[in-house]
């Protein structure tokens, strides 16, 4: 089963999750769902719920960057002990 989409908020209030203290201005990635559930109970920051252009843009999902192997740190060592 695909994992479902997230999507990365910034709190406007405070907000305990899974048994954390969270911040305003924290940053968190949560489930797609989640995110709207939030939003329209107005816990995150700069988006207004009655504003479907801002609730949009806050429920983009989260774009996953593919892992990058830098081998530049292994080949230096290599050629220093060559």
């Amino acid at each position: 089963m695909a994992q479902p989409d997230r999507v990365r908020i910034v709190l406007a209030h405070h907000l305990t999750r899974d048994g954390e203290q969270l911040m305003p201005g924290d940053e968190i990635e949560v489930p797609h769902h989640e995110a709207r559930q939030l939003i329209s109970a107005g816990y995150v920051a700069n988006v207004d719920p009655t504003d479907t252009d801002a609730v949009a843009k806050a429920l983009a999902p989260v774009e996953r960057k593919p892992a990058v192997v830098k081998p530049t740190a292994n080949k230096a060592a290599g050629q220093a002990s060559g």
